[in-house]
């Protein structure tokens, strides 16, 4: 064990030393980056973040008899590939109503947050280190080449993908590059093998994200997690239809409003749970998997009791312009 332990030491210290000498170059190239990427190297411990979870997990499990409300998700949050603390919410919530399918869909993806290629979204961490299966959608070529060779060759997924001549074939989890509309989401879905009732489904495509999941009708997910424009509080039940007409004055967050997104979700048959602590993204659960589970949250509550969108000046909060329109 004492000899693991030296090695491990100085495999660390080749690889500082590695990453010192690359930043200390003006540039570096896409193949220098690569060795940086501990999820290709192997060692003696390369689960141990998915140890750590599972045994955060157990712990909340034992709360599995209780009705834990948004304070308790937002409390639980944290990153491992998601942009913010959506990983670590959305382990909670699974932890708490059950893992069913542990099936995921994932409708917009890219690594652009990471210098090494990385997926920087909701489905990895559930993938890479839950055991998860799940189809991505992705309309950018680059993108999709980008999560392919990731998942191709990170050594949790890398198994579910081969190469015969001069075919790689990939199947765990399949990257579907195609531009997702209303008018085209349901057959997306059943063309790519999706289950009926997947676990996860995560829309986050800077555009037509509302429309879409209006339009979907093939799948019931058991849980949802959507962007929304914060700026609006809970003042206006807005959309955006055409985000590329908006002169931008502020950093938008999403095209709907969360009162939009709540009056939507209600219809569909799901409860708003929580908001994660940066106010990007909303997580709604099916009412009947909620029930008794997960406490509803109103849309007022979820601005008057965060941590940090509570105590914001009234000049942060904005009204729409011609751009939005009710629903």
């Amino acid at each position: 064990m004492l000899e693991k332990v030296v090695i491990l030491l100085q495999n660390m210290e080749e690889r500082q030393q590695h990453l010192e000498k690359l930043l200390n170059q003006k540039t570096m190239t896409p193949a220098e980056l690569v060795p940086l990427n501990h999820h290709f190297t192997r060692n003696f411990l390369p689960n141990d973040s998915a140890a750590v979870q599972k045994n955060l997990m157990a712990t909340w499990v034992l709360e599995h008899s209780t009705c834990i409300g948004h304070k308790q998700l937002m409390e639980s949050g944290f990153r491992v590939f998601s942009q913010n603390d959506e990983d670590g919410i959305l382990l909670r919530i699974f932890s708490h109503i059950g893992q069913g399918s542990r099936f995921a869909i994932e409708i917009g993806s890219n690594c652009n947050g990471s210098d090494v290629g990385i997926p920087e979204n909701v489905s990895t961490n559930l993938i890479i280190n839950h055991g998860w299966h799940g189809v991505i959608m992705e309309l950018d070529p680059e993108e999709c080449s980008r999560m392919r060779y990731f998942f191709a060759r990170d050594h949790s997924t890398r198994h579910f993908h081969w190469k015969r001549g001069d075919e790689n074939t990939y199947f765990s989890p399949i990257i579907v590059e195609a531009r997702v509309s209303p008018e085209n989401i349901d057959d997306l879905l059943t063309g790519s093998n999706c289950i009926h009732e997947p676990d996860l489904m995560v829309i986050d495509i800077d555009g037509n994200d509302y429309a879409v999941m209006q339009g979907m009708t093939a799948i019931k997910p058991r849980v949802v997690v959507v962007e929304f424009e914060k700026r609006f509080r809970d003042r206006h039940t807005v959309i955006q239809s055409n985000r590329e007409d908006f002169s931008r004055h502020w950093e938008q967050s999403g095209t709907a409003s969360l009162p939009a997104w709540e009056k939507l979700m209600k219809q569909k048959g799901y409860t708003l749970c929580a908001i994660n602590s940066s106010g990007f993204n909303a997580f709604f659960v099916r009412s009947d998997v909620a029930e008794g589970r997960i406490s509803p949250l109103t849309v007022a509550e979820a601005f008057d009791t965060h941590p940090n969108l509570a105590h914001l000046e009234e000049n942060f909060w904005l009204v729409p312009d011609d751009t939005w329109h009710t629903v």
